[in-house]
């Protein structure tokens, strides 16, 4: 039998052509496999959440309408105090579920220089400041002097000195009540020198407001 015998150009032929035919199938294959992944890419970016934006509108924090510093807010009603004494409910103290409501309750402070309580209460058919005094005042507590009835604003302040008090480092003080809101207020200040009382009742009252 006769061998078939091909010229080498022909085979160098052949051989380019089957290189150029893997090639571009290889070439092909690769582009399917990069436009998968890229439609994975795609496709797992679409699903990630994207972040809220921010609101447009910028939202404007009013200013506060007093200053703080020296003002107890609460219960339906403002007061003011020196800005070194902090007011506390009393009735916490006693017992914390059971604290002063709008409707009655009782704030102190205190420092070595000074003692400062406030009481309140629903009005009654009649208003009577000696009761609201009784109510505040310690029984070895001394009303003094006159009793003094003063217009501060719209409020009728009844004020009255007070010595010596329940605190012998604290000898001096006074009284004060008035009513606002459908309810009695009390005030009661002990000094360590006399005649402090009523500008620490006026500082008070600047500052009162009551809901």
């Amino acid at each position: 039998m006769k061998k078939l015998l091909l010229p080498l150009s022909l085979l160098a032929v052949l051989a380019l052509g089957l290189f150029l035919l893997s090639s571009c199938g290889g070439a092909s294959q690769e582009a399917q496999e990069q436009a998968r992944i890229q439609a994975a890419v795609a496709a797992t970016l679409a699903n990630i959440p994207t972040q809220t934006p921010y609101p447009t509108q910028q939202i404007i924090i009013q200013p506060t309408p007093m200053p703080l510093d020296g003002l107890f807010c609460e219960y339906g009603f403002c007061i003011g105090h020196p800005a070194d004494l902090y007011m506390v409910d009393a009735l916490i103290l006693r017992n914390a579920a059971a604290p002063s409501t709008r409707s009655q309750g009782i704030l102190f402070a205190f420092n070595p220089g000074l003692f400062m309580q406030v009481i309140w209460s629903i009005s009654g058919p009649s208003y009577d400041y000696g009761i609201s005094h009784k109510l505040i005042l310690e029984e070895t507590d001394q009303r003094i002097g006159s009793m003094d009835i003063m217009l501060f604003r719209n409020l009728n302040v009844y004020y009255q000195p007070i010595g010596p008090t329940a605190s012998d480092i604290l000898p001096h003080g006074a009284v004060a009540s008035w009513q606002c809101g459908g309810r009695d207020f009390a005030w009661k200040v002990y000094t360590p020198e006399d005649g402090m009382a009523p500008g620490l009742l006026q500082k008070s009252l600047e500052r009162f407001r009551c809901e």
